[in-house]
């Protein structure tokens, strides 16, 4: 019998070894690509709502984020909304980064693409759903 759980950790764990090696030669990890991504393509948005899309506890977003800032890769400053809360901003030093980092997924993504169906790639986004329910990580 298929462990489906063991095949979506390891294919989870190939996808992070794939991107961080890529993300090395820019001198930043596959996570902090990720966010400056998630940054270009949302402009300037909370702490939590980072945590929320990547389902990161605050504690280690909290630490990311940190060493991105010393990084000068990006910069935080008071919320409009609510001076309680700080706004991440992607600084100009990362903006090729995060070009790079867009290109990254978008390749990963047209693979998909042309590998499989829209059908099965609905089927499988079901499935990708069906399982975070399972394990209790809905956001």
């Amino acid at each position: 019998m298929t462990d489906y759980g063991k095949m979506l950790k390891h294919a989870t764990n190939q996808m992070n070894r794939a991107m961080d090696q890529y993300a090395r030669q820019f001198g930043v990890t596959g996570v902090q690509m990720s966010i400056l991504d998630y940054l270009g393509s949302h402009g300037n948005v909370l702490q939590h709502d980072i945590e929320v899309e990547f389902a990161i506890q605050r504690s280690t977003m909290t630490v990311t984020l940190q060493r991105m800032e010393k990084a000068g890769l990006i910069y935080r400053t008071e919320s409009a909304k609510d001076a309680r809360q700080k706004t991440v901003n992607m600084s100009a030093k990362a903006q090729p980064i995060q070009n790079r980092a867009s290109a990254y997924i978008q390749g990963q993504q047209q693979a998909m693409q042309q590998k499989f169906s829209s059908a099965e790639l609905r089927q499988f986004e079901q499935v990708l759903e069906y399982f975070i329910k399972l394990n209790g990580s809905e956001n």
